[in-house]
């Protein structure tokens, strides 16, 4: 599995109150609005970041009940990792550094438990807010981000590929193609059948990648189509509304987009909605 894959799967697991430290519960929504302030003030002194470096993503402190359970608090900070590393003791002793996947974990004392902080360094945070945001939307119908940012998976998987080498028999073993990573953004990149010894195999692996546009209403447009907004593509529903319009740029792709958003959606163990 590649780091891309890696990140896009155990990060969303992290999302969902995956447990990376030792002897944190969960925090409820009230517990959220109480907490947070005073943690994002404190995040922001120790890494040494200006205002509006550091913010509250997914769905803590936005479902719809106070008593309501979060898993952790997942904390975006604009800032690069090793920034991240090196301050994550002056946090707390309990703390858990996830280098591949791009997290640092740490145990946070709200007065009367601890609770589980993920800090995910990313490089542009106004993507990341929108990228990893709960929509309260969906919270309302039982729905995560993670099955919004499925269907945008799927679509990068099937927008237009190009192949830039065969072998011998006319069989591709390269092509470029895009990528969606929720921290970094719309991306292209090159995937290989050429194995380091230079042999070809029967994968693919993706050798390169690089970032095209962190911009949410150019890769909206890009991915969905010219009439499609951040606003709109911020929700599961704005989302496959757009994928079901006469506007969306790859309605040949469309039922193979949406099956491999089901089966992502099936095999995170997510509430299936209605496609």
């Amino acid at each position: 599995m590649k780091l891309n894959e890696i990140l896009q799967t155990t990060t969303l697991f992290l999302l969902e109150g995956g447990n990376a430290v030792k002897s944190v519960v969960k925090i409820t929504q009230s517990e959220v609005h109480s907490s947070v302030p005073d943690l994002l003030k404190k995040i922001q002194k120790v890494l040494d970041l200006p205002s509006g470096k550091v913010k509250l993503i997914g769905s803590a402190g936005k479902k719809p009940n106070p008593s309501d359970f979060s898993g952790d608090l997942d904390i975006a900070v604009e800032c690069d990792p090793s920034i991240v590393e090196a301050n994550l003791k002056k946090f707390s002793d309990n703390n858990r550094v996830m280098k591949n996947i791009g997290v640092f974990s740490f145990a946070y004392d709200i007065g009367n438990k601890l609770v589980q902080v993920d800090l995910m360094p990313v490089k542009d945070i106004k993507f990341a807010a929108w990228s990893f945001q709960a929509n309260e939307a969906d919270l309302a119908q039982g729905l995560k981000g993670a099955q919004r940012n499925e269907l945008f998976f799927a679509i990068a998987k099937f927008m237009p590929q190009e192949v830039s080498k065969k072998d011998k028999d006319g069989e591709p073993i390269e092509i470029k193609r895009y990528f969606y990573d929720l921290s970094r953004g719309l991306m292209t990149g090159t995937r290989s059948r050429v194995n380091s010894n230079g042999k070809i195999t029967k994968n693919f692996a993706t050798i390169s990648k690089k970032v095209l546009s962190t911009d949410p209403e150019k890769i909206c447009n890009m991915m969905f189509g010219e009439d499609a907004s951040p606003k709109q593509c911020s929700t599961f529903d704005g989302s496959l509304k757009a994928i079901n319009s006469d506007g969306f740029p790859y309605i040949d792709k469309r039922d193979d987009i949406l099956k491999l958003a089901l089966k992502g959606i099936k095999d995170k163990k997510l509430k299936v909605p209605k496609l």
